[in-house]
């Protein structure tokens, strides 16, 4: 059994957003974390610039445009704070928005980064393409994609198993991020394992018996054909978010895989990834 991990609770939280409607949801759930696990956040606020140094410069000392959009988001961000009584600080980057996310987390060690989810937006849509395996891979820390409204702190949480490394982080982090909370462990998979091999799984994790205790195994049953690979991958996701959407899920923790073939399992064509069909937050652990 590997090393016992337990993973401390982020000693902040960082938010990409550019403070707009669309990245409202986005906003208010790093507003309640923040709350509840009583951290600081960061409001990285990403804006478009030009590419060669000089204009970057230039935009940084004269651009009345630009000026008066980082002064209507600190008037915004001096608003949506105040009297809220949460330690808040602003930044602001400009560029690529993967990049400006991956230097602004680098030199925040271990804290939680957040951005919204819709499929309609800028920061969105890196959660739901290609980029999200360079952003996740990139990531010393999970990454927080939000798409429901809140309503209160992460109730019932879901953790999708494979028997791996990975879904063990991935459950050892939900454990101890939320305590006393439902946490239901779910191997998908068709290959008829069953719920001896799932319970040993568990019991691998080396988590505690209160952890333990608040634990709900699931397994699918064993298709009595097996599919092709690709056929029972589409499957397994198609179980997982069937299950997400009809049993009150608020959060999906994922493993993020080290093999390419593995990642893209959460990450890879529009009509066959878990980002892209879960419709309740989704919270990835790096490797």
């Amino acid at each position: 059994m590997p090393d016992v991990f337990i993973p401390s609770r982020p000693p902040g939280l960082l938010l990409a957003t550019d403070l707009s409607a669309r990245c409202d949801r986005a906003l208010e759930r790093s507003k309640q974390l923040a709350q509840e696990f009583a951290m600081p956040i960061e409001v990285l606020t990403v804006v478009d610039a030009p590419n060669a140094p000089a204009d970057v410069l230039a935009w940084f000392e004269g651009d009345t445009g630009r000026e008066r959009e980082a002064g209507a988001a600190r008037l915004e961000f001096a608003l949506e704070f105040e009297g809220s009584g949460l330690q808040a600080s602003q930044r602001f980057a400009a560029g690529q928005v993967d990049d400006a996310i991956l230097e602004a987390a680098a030199a925040l060690p271990a804290w939680l980064v957040v951005t919204g989810a819709s499929q309609d937006d800028t920061l969105g849509r890196l959660i739901l393409g290609s980029t999200v395996e360079r952003l996740a891979r990139g990531l010393a820390q999970p990454l927080l994609a939000v798409r429901r409204r809140v309503r209160g702190p992460y109730r019932s949480i879901l953790v999708p198993v494979d028997g791996s490394d990975a879904a063990r982080r991935a459950l050892r982090l939900a454990a101890a991020w939320f305590p006393a909370r439902r946490i239901v462990v779910y191997d998908a998979g068709t290959d008829g394992q069953g719920q001896a091999v799932l319970d040993s799984f568990i019991d691998s994790c080396g988590l505690d018996a209160a952890a333990r205790a608040n634990i709900t195994a699931l397994a699918a049953e064993g298709d009595a054909e097996a599919p092709p690979a690709a056929q029972s991958s589409t499957r397994s996701i198609a179980r997982l978010t069937e299950f997400a959407r009809t049993n009150a899920i608020d959060l999906a923790v994922l493993g993020l895989h080290t093999e390419p073939a593995l990642v893209r399992l959460f990450s890879g064509s529009r009509n066959d990834h878990l980002l892209q069909d879960f419709a309740c937050d989704t919270l990835l652990v790096p490797s």
